[in-house]
């Protein structure tokens, strides 16, 4: 399986080719073209149990699409729904990763899936919900953002602050808690930066240039008012 992110930046998109017998997972609504000799079709990613799961907790989409190259390689074109950009994270040496919920796009090779429910004041309060994806295996996901992907990598013992609506994605042994994102609670939330979380090294966080909730505040504020019913 070979895999190619195009135009990445703010209008990203991912060209997958598959060779005969392989499969990939996408979210619903992903392809944007493939190649006549691939099988496109809709399944409960995970069982009926995991996908009933994932859409009630996890606020995903309840079918996934397989893409699967029966007897001839061919090609397919994912795209996020938002636009943004696309990262590719390896999972290897058993490393796994939790994913924020609408930030999948997609899962190449033998990657499972699972929804994990978070502590309670981390599921409240960290921007992610209670309950969020879970990926490990062998394999590759992809991941995509509203605005570009950055790569932070947190050395050990070191801590980062990471304002909660910029979070992506994580790796499974990286440790966080919700914290303040200033030095005091008025100072905080008058800046307007609010809760954050606080991770600790080592691992690997992945965050958002832009903040999808802010956008769409930001928007609401130039969007006509409409009066009446």
């Amino acid at each position: 399986m070979e895999y190619e992110v195009l135009f990445p930046g703010s209008n990203a998109s991912m060209l997958v080719t598959l060779q005969p017998g392989e499969k990939l997972n996408a979210i619903a609504g992903a392809m944007v073209a493939k190649s006549a000799s691939l099988a496109l079709r809709g399944h409960m990613w995970g069982g009926f149990s995991g996908s009933l799961k994932r859409s009630i907790l996890g606020g995903e989409t309840f079918y996934f699409q397989e893409i699967l190259a029966e007897n001839e390689k061919g090609d397919v074109l994912l795209a996020p729904a938002a636009p943004g950009d696309i990262k590719v994270i390896s999972l290897t040496d058993g490393q796994d990763y939790f994913v924020q919920n609408g930030c999948l796009l997609a899962a190449l090779e033998n990657v499972e899936m699972d929804t994990k429910i978070q502590k309670l004041k981390a599921g409240l309060f960290s921007g992610a919900g209670m309950f969020i994806l879970h990926l490990k295996g062998t394999g590759h996901i992809a991941v995509s953002a509203f605005g570009a992907i950055m790569e932070v990598p947190i050395p050990a013992g070191a801590e980062y602050i990471i304002n909660n609506g910029h979070i992506v994605a994580w790796a499974g042994d990286t440790e966080y808690t919700i914290v303040k994102a200033g030095q005091t609670w008025f100072s905080s939330f008058a800046s307007g930066a609010g809760l954050a979380c606080k991770f600790t090294g080592p691992g690997k966080v992945w965050v958002q240039t832009r903040n999808p909730k802010a956008f769409g505040a930001w928007a609401q504020k130039y969007a006509p008012m409409r009066f009446g019913l």
